[in-house]
């Protein structure tokens, strides 16, 4: 049962969403819209980075792996990389030889396995990297900052249990 029907007021006395009007509390939905707008905006961006970069979404999110995985330390196998981006082994390959060819990775002999090669992002891939992002990235971060400590838990919990929400499988549509 909704607030209205407990007060006793009109669905016209009381506004769909309190986010918009002062002194009011975000509603639930205005959260969620909210997040709606920000992915929105996430995705515009990956876009104009695709664009200025010269290299497909793909290409873009196994760098951003490949460089996390190489920062912790790790070392990635092709096979590794195909796994963790949920592609073909042909696909990884063809992937791979792209960003190859365009000196973003190299494969390199793997240390503990003398069989298997390990795909390493260039000194020139975390420069371009973080030249086309960077600025974004501080600007991300000290949205960050500006929160409390309360708020930042706050945040942390609504985004990991939504997180769970959408990744829980889906019963299909028969």
């Amino acid at each position: 049962m909704s607030d209205r029907a407990d007060t006793g007021e009109s669905p016209a006395a009381k506004p769909p969403s309190g986010y918009w009007y002062p002194g009011s509390t975000p509603e639930p939905v205005d959260v969620l819209n909210l997040l709606r707008r920000y992915r929105e905006a996430e995705r515009r961006m990956r876009v104009r980075t695709r664009g200025s970069m010269g290299m497909g979404e793909t290409d873009l999110i196994a760098i951003r792996l490949l460089l996390r995985t190489h920062q912790s330390g790790q070392l990635m196998r092709q096979r590794d990389l195909a796994a963790a981006l949920e592609i073909t082994a042909a696909s990884a390959s063809a992937l791979v030889d792209r960003l190859v060819k365009s000196g973003h990775v190299r494969r390199v002999p793997h240390p503990d396995d003398r069989r298997s090669v390990a795909i390493e992002p260039t000194t020139q891939s975390d420069h371009e990297v973080r030249e086309t992002l960077g600025a974004m990235h501080e600007r991300m971060l000290a949205a960050t900052e500006a929160l409390t400590q309360d708020e930042l838990a706050a945040v942390a919990k609504f985004l990991s249990a939504l997180t769970e929400s959408v990744e829980e499988p889906t019963e299909p549509h028969v």
